[in-house]
């Protein structure tokens, strides 16, 4: 079980980690007194949100509107300000005020830091204004925010992951020059153009690596056709940190409730925001590609994670409740024809067998192996581990 072992335990070191949840290190502006303001709106307008969310309180939503005006009066409000005004906007379903901040931000500060994630903040408010755009169907503003990125990142030399943003972006339009323009030439040629890219040193070759895989399975989807893509899709040693690069790529789009877990309960804030933005993806279907990173991330960094943390505490019914959940996620993925459905059947079948349920997960598996013979190799190993001592239930 050496594959899945390791697939699992990155994912769930990962949600540790930073990538879906921000840290408290980030809670405050680095100027206390001088951010005192800003911090105390921010966590206002975080209260308000969840209010409005949660119970569908007129009341706050209205304030959550004026919180997020005082936090963009502020003499010199904080990048990151901008960020937690834009996705506040966004959520209260007000995406052209929403693309409104984020092209002021990047008007004042283009070549800062973004501080949500560690690229420019060109690069990174564009990426937000793509998927807002996206999600509320103008398409072409979509495209054109991608395309500006692509021409920020050839000036941008030297970047650490520049050549894994170029293959997100090139994804991005590859998708919707063939899905909403009807253009797979423009599509074909642009994912020929993502495998023709370097690979890069260090830790984004992996990321790289996977991008590149994706790209070739796009390409003989589109031209080939999904159950041709399917046969041909093949593992590859990187494939165990496709949930890490489904996280990352989320929080790079905004789609991620981090910016709000600053202030306690912080799983509480970063859940119910978080939810909101995921959901608004797997409810919409403008963006396969995004619908594959939601369910992939709604499986192992929310549902399954839970399972193992109530497992851990000996409450079995409640770990029963999420792993039930975590399923749904991984089956919806697993049929819908993604890159990273096999991955899904995978993960859903070790869902099955961390319950005991042994017949099922061979028969998931195997359901993979016939989907996606390229997978064989991994369909193997995890049997040959299962069948090693472990009983078979009826």
């Amino acid at each position: 079980m050496r594959t899945y072992i390791k697939l699992v335990f990155a994912a769930l070191v990962i949600v540790a980690g930073s990538i879906f949840a921000a840290g408290a290190n980030q809670s405050r502006p680095a100027n206390w007194k001088k951010g005192r303001q800003e911090w105390e709106i921010r966590r206002a307008l975080s209260e308000k949100l969840i209010s409005w969310l949660s119970d569908a309180n007129a009341l706050a939503g209205e304030e959550c509107d004026r919180l997020v005006d005082s936090l963009l009066a502020l003499p010199e409000p904080s990048i990151k300000a901008y960020f937690v005004a834009a996705q506040a906007a966004y959520i209260r379903g007000k995406p052209q005020k929403a693309i409104s901040i984020l092209e002021d931000l990047i008007s004042k500060k283009p070549d800062k830091p973004a501080e949500v994630m560690q690229f420019p903040v060109s690069v990174v408010a564009r990426f937000w204004i793509s998927n807002i755009a996206k999600q509320s169907g103008d398409i072409e503003k979509a495209v054109n925010a991608y395309k500006e990125i692509l021409e920020d990142l050839k000036n941008l030399e030297g970047l650490k992951g520049k050549e894994g943003l170029t293959m997100i972006c090139n994804l991005y339009l590859a998708e919707i020059e063939s899905e909403h323009l009807k253009r797979k030439d423009l599509a074909l040629a642009r994912l020929e153009a993502i495998e023709r890219i370097k690979k890069p040193a260090g830790h984004w070759g992996e990321q790289y690596a996977v991008y590149k895989h994706w790209a070739i399975y796009q390409h003989a989807r589109i031209s080939k056709g999904k159950d041709q893509a399917a046969r041909k899709l093949i593992t590859y040693p990187e494939f165990t940190i496709s949930p890490l690069v489904a996280a990352t790529q989320a929080k790079l789009c905004g789609i991620s409730g981090s910016l709000f877990a600053d202030y306690p309960p912080s799983d509480k804030r970063s859940g119910v925001i978080g939810k909101a933005l995921l959901d608004r993806v797997i409810n919409s279907t403008v963006s396969p590609i995004d619908r594959s990173l939601v369910r992939l991330i709604y499986g192992i960094f929310i549902y399954q994670q839970k399972s193992q943390y109530a497992e851990a505490e000996k409450n079995y019914p409640e770990a029963e409740k999420h792993y039930a959940e975590a399923e749904k996620y991984y089956l919806a993925l697993f049929k819908q024809d993604s890159f990273f459905s096999p991955l899904a059947g995978i993960c859903l079948a070790g869902c099955k067998m961390a319950q005991g349920k042994t017949v099922e997960a061979d028969s998931i598996l195997e359901q993979v192996r016939t989907k996606y013979p390229g997978y064989d190799s991994v369909v193997a190993e995890l049997k040959e581990s299962w069948n090693k001592g472990t009983p078979k239930d009826k």
